[in-house]
């Protein structure tokens, strides 16, 4: 098995739900290929290497796409349901490091102060 060092330069493209997942491009110009790789935090989890004729085809698929993102608007986000904001909280706390003591207290002060402006 031959180990292809990586290249100096690279795209990095985020996920827009987060920071853990992105996709990195990179140019292998020896070999004639561009590498796409998908990473999941620092773990490279899959490789696409693709030729130039194949990068035209991929590049035409993300221009049409991005076309229809432009041409239709997003839809209007609902109101937030308490459910909602109880999956943020935990979301926000499960990437906390050993929050202080009065922060937990602080979280369910807030979510008591959502429900109850939820209910009225």
């Amino acid at each position: 098995m031959t180990v292809t060092a990586l290249p100096a330069r690279a795209r990095w493209v985020w996920d827009a739900r987060d920071r853990t997942r992105a996709v990195r491009v990179s140019a292998h110009p020896a070999q004639g290929l561009l590498n796409l790789s998908i990473w999941r935090d620092d773990l490279c989890v899959g490789t696409v290497k693709l030729r130039p004729d194949e990068v035209s085809g991929l590049v035409s698929g993300l221009t049409d796409g991005l076309a229809q993102l432009a041409a239709t608007p997003p839809p209007a986000a609902g109101p937030a349901t308490v459910t909602d904001l109880e999956a943020r909280l935990a979301a926000v706390e499960s990437r906390l490091t050993a929050p202080p003591p009065s922060a937990g207290r602080l979280l369910r002060a807030v979510l008591r102060h959502a429900q109850d402006r939820l209910r009225r």
